[in-house]
């Protein structure tokens, strides 16, 4: 039988402009890979963006990282 492991994710704060305005992104990586990104529009709304392919919306910043998270679990 195959044990879990944990994997330890880091999130690091940066902003982006996107047809000139300014967004607080929140980036994910697992070792020097990054595996997704979180872009916050507003107080409750979150994108979630996984290489490039938008995952949804989510209403709050836990929310989002928790559907990258997800999603590349799926994939891995």
């Amino acid at each position: 039988m195959k044990k879990n492991k944990d994997i330890e994710v880091r999130i690091e704060e940066t902003k982006k402009t996107i047809s000139g305005s300014t967004y607080d992104v929140t980036e994910l990586y697992i070792g020097k890979k990054k595996i997704g990104e979180v872009l916050a529009y507003g107080p409750k709304e979150f994108q979630s963006f996984m290489d490039n392919e938008e995952l949804g919306a989510s209403k709050s910043l836990d929310l989002a990282i928790e559907s990258i998270i997800r999603q590349w679990n799926l994939h891995e």
